[in-house]
């Protein structure tokens, strides 16, 4: 074929394609069917259970009940509901632009006229006017992921960056076909399948044109290395997308509806970008170079020259140091893990969560004040916004129709406009997903073993999930450091952490299979040279990979709406830790157990890699597992045991008032300005609900439940290392509000009441500043002696004190103990001496006579 004939069916095959494109893209964009997340409307969550008077549930009543609520959904006048039949009993509704809610959801939701009991387990309510919003804001950031990914291509490879990022378009308008041919809704999850696909897309291209450069670094004409480069690339490509394959298909196989979507955007996505950024790109590689339009130079800018001996860096060597370094992070976030548990959303927890816009910048206490009001108290409240305009609220109880209701109307009667979103989780439900997220990653670890197993051996399969059992903890360690919320979409950026992690380390390990059959020699030095020559070759590829998806995931974090900020926020850290771990953590493991080998294993060997004993252990070990995970995850209660525990959370806690007497304190304490005596008075009322815990709980788990959470967040905002008074006050107001709504009636009044004076305290204060005097001076001695005689005069008036009030003798007890522990000490340290006994001096105040 002469040049002429190939620029001819350059153009037309370009061209054409271009014009395809350009002439239906918005036509098609125009015919998506939008999710609720974009348009408003409700999503309810049913489980099915037997209609009164039958004792099982049959499929043809399950069925049938199906029918009649899309019949009801039609005569409501909801355009394109949503019914789908998830399990054996259980009912997802999503009613996209449902503007009369209340009336339309008790009529969908009424068990009358159907052959089966409906329980609603989970609901989400969006306003149509934040569906707008947030659609916008999406895409939005999708358009600048776009553009940040294409300036990167364009920049690193010229006219082949070019062709990248047209063929990437090509990969978008086919997946909008798939979309509109389908009636498959664009959720919110489906659009960050979108823009993260475009990272795997261009994943493919830079494999292609980094291998290019290499061929051509050897002395290769053009068009001998862009055929040798996209043909030696297909088993890399093959490999890298089939292992993110298996972990999308376990998170779509686990049943989690909300990112069941996201997992099979992922998969389509992964076919598509196969046939774009590979087939279609080479073809048009092919016909680029053929045209003689551009020098090499222009058309994929410079070639690649082989490294040469000892200027390799010792990507090995590093290794030990990656890994120390992962180790003190996770650690670190274990320690506080233990210390203050994970900031887990209401999809793993249960309760309520609310998402308010307003018209004009409210504060948060008048936002608190509204919903008091109203008769809720909310768990946490924040801010936020560009004019302080939208309020998140968390609510650790299972809001009723009726009460959010009356929170919003609350709302309604002061501000003009007022928008929501509404999210919640039954107990139930919150289990289920935290059980199926867990069998998710452990049936993706259990594939992704036994194909890499069986693509090269086990002790690639353990080298290269080990490390990303790492990246995995270094995700969960810093979201515990730092608090940051936790919800289901966070399950999705662990498998996609994974598919990432994995595609780049099969990349790593297929260059090391490749370079290992052209050298035989297995000494220790040899394996080290040829592991860190084949992270050398294949390093460009792994940070211009990670910088596609980081940019698409950055974008999506500063620019996207709220709830895809944690979920972009986790994929950008397991990105940057896949990318340390693959380059220097992987590759050393797999070097150290060749080490330990007694006899040289070859990589190609299929009965060692099906027959070594350490593998099929390996992959027992997760099949048990993973088998196991089906049993564990329970079943949903039935209808009974949830009447038995709706009647039992509907007993009260009791008499609070002691409880409530330590945390007024405590918020004296703070007003005040002590926030370490703060500190050390909250302790006593963490002691004194722990003690009281196996008498409260069993009265109504849920009330216990609820004043336990907001303890703990008093304790968190005290026990921080700046703590914040306008935090702390604000967490303990919370706490007693809390603590109030769960009083029978009259309790939280008789609280105020209560008496709980302890007499005159001056005598045993007047010791205290003998004490406090004696410390200054420095007569340590003199000091230890002086509050033996507080001891002494403490313990005499035990039997006069303690009827009077038993907890609040206890608490100052404990306080007495903690100064004398200070002042006996061998050498005691004079400042928290005094602090200690500061403390002591304040805790008297509160419980003495005024």
């Amino acid at each position: 074929m002469s040049i002429t004939k190939r620029r001819i069916s350059f153009i037309l095959v370009a061209g054409l394609l271009a014009c395809l494109v350009a002439s239906t893209f918005l036509p098609l964009a125009a015919k998506v069917r939008f999710g609720l997340e974009f348009r408003g409307g409700y999503e309810i969550y049913y489980v099915l259970s037997p209609a009164q008077g039958k004792t099982e549930l049959s499929q043809n009543d399950v069925l049938q009940t199906v029918n009649i609520l899309q019949k009801r959904a039609d005569s409501i006048g909801i355009s394109e509901p949503d019914i789908r039949l998830e399990g054996a009993n259980h009912i997802r509704v999503k009613l996209a632009g449902l503007t009369s809610a209340e009336e339309s959801r008790s009529l969908l939701g009424s068990s009358q006229g159907l052959p089966t009991q409906l329980t609603e387990k989970y609901t989400q309510t969006v306003g149509s006017v934040l569906g707008k919003t947030a659609l916008a804001e999406t895409v939005q950031a999708g358009l600048i992921g776009i553009a940040c990914i294409f300036l990167l291509l364009l920049g690193i490879y010229r006219a082949a960056g070019l062709l990248a990022a047209f063929c990437t378009v090509v990969y978008l308008w086919l997946l909008l076909i798939v979309f509109t041919g389908s009636g498959a809704t664009l959720s919110l999850s489906a659009v960050v399948a979108f823009v993260l696909g475009l990272g795997m897309a261009a994943d493919a291209s830079i494999i292609c044109f980094e291998r290019v450069r290499e061929e051509l670094g050897v002395g290769r004409s053009m068009r001998e290395a862009v055929r040798n480069g996209f043909n030696g690339s297909l088993a890399t490509i093959r490999d890298a997308n089939l292992v993110t394959a298996l972990a999308m298909i376990a998170l779509f196989v686990a049943g989690i509806g909300p990112i069941q979507g996201f997992a099979l955007t992922m998969l389509v996505s992964i076919v598509i970008s196969i046939a774009t950024n590979f087939f279609l790109a080479r073809a048009l590689m092919l016909l680029l170079v053929d045209s003689g339009w551009l020098k090499p130079s222009w058309l994929i800018a410079r070639a690649k020259q082989p490294a040469a001996k000892g200027t390799v860096f010792n990507f090995v060597a590093m290794g030990k140091v990656a890994a120390l370094a992962s180790v003190l992070v996770i650690v670190s976030g274990t320690l506080y893990y233990r210390a203050h548990g994970l900031n887990l959303d209401i999809d793993f927890t249960a309760g309520t969560a609310l998402d308010i816009d307003v018209d004009r910048a409210i504060s948060q206490d008048a936002a608190t004040q509204i919903m008091s009001e109203a008769g809720t108290v909310p768990a946490t409240v924040a801010v936020g916004g560009a004019q302080n305009t939208h309020i998140a609220v968390r609510f650790d109880e299972v809001l009723k129709p009726a009460e959010l209701k009356q929170v919003i109307t609350a709302f309604q009667g002061k501000y003009h406009s007022v928008e929501y979103e509404e999210n919640t989780a039954d107990p139930g439900v919150a289990r289920d997903f935290a059980h199926r997220a867990i069998y998710a990653v452990f049936a993706a670890f259990l594939s992704i073993a036994v194909y890499i197993g069986l693509r090269f051996s086990w002790a690639i399969a353990l080298a290269t999930l080990l490390p990303i059992v790492q990246d995995i903890l270094i995700v969960s360690a810093i979201f515990s450091l730092f608090k940051f919320e936790i919800d289901v979409t966070y399950i999705a950026a662990l498998l996609t952490i994974i598919g990432y992690s994995l595609n780049d380390k099969i990349v790593i390990f297929g260059r090391i299979v490749e370079n290992r059959k052209k050298n035989a020699d297995t000494t220790p030095q040899s394996l080290a040279a040829l592991v860190n020559l084949s992270i050398r070759q294949t390093l460009g590829r792994s940070l211009y990979t990670v910088l596609t998806v980081v940019m698409a995931s950055a974008s999506l974090y500063f620019f996207a709406c709220e709830p895809l900020q944690m979920f972009a926020l986790a994929l950008v850290l397991g990105l940057i830790s896949g990318a340390a771990s693959s380059i220097f953590m992987s590759s050393a493991l797999w070097l150290a157990l060749q080490q330990r080998k007694a006899r040289d294993i070859s990589l190609n060997s299929s009965k060692e890699t099906l027959g070594s004993k350490p593998f099929i252990a390996s992959l027992v070990l997760f099949g048990v597992v993973g088998l196991a995970g089906w049993f564990w995850i329970p079943s949903q209660p039935s209808v009974s045991g949830q009447a038995s525990n709706a009647a039992a959370q509907a007993t009260s806690l009791g008499d609070l008032s002691s409880f409530r007497a330590i945390a007024v304190d405590t918020l004296a304490i703070v007003g005040g300005g002590d926030l370490k005596a703060a500190r050390s008075r909250i302790t006593d009322l963490e002691t004194a609900w722990d003690q009281a815990e196996e008498a409260l709980q069993p009265r109504s788990p849920a009330d216990w439940t609820a004043v336990d959470k907001a303890i703990d967040r008093a304790l968190s905002q005290l026990r921080s290392g700046k703590p914040d008074a306008a935090g702390c006050a604000q967490a303990l107001e919370t706490l007693i509000a809390k603590i109030d709504s769960k009083q029978p009636t009259g309790a939280a009044s008789a609280a105020i009441a209560a008496p709980s004076s302890l007499g005159d305290m001056r005598p045993f204060k007047v010791i205290i500043a003998d004490t406090e005097k004696l410390l200054d001076t420095g007569d340590t001695k003199g000091a230890r002696a002086r509050i033996t005689d507080l001891e002494t005069a403490w313990d005499s008036a035990e039997e006069k004190m303690r009827p009077l009030n038993a907890k609040a003798w206890t608490s100052i007890d404990k306080s007495l103990d903690r100064a004398l522990r200070q002042v006996r000490t061998a050498i005691p340290d004079l400042a928290a001496s005094a602090e200690a006994l500061k403390t002591l001096s304040a805790k008297l105040d509160s419980q003495g006579t005024p």
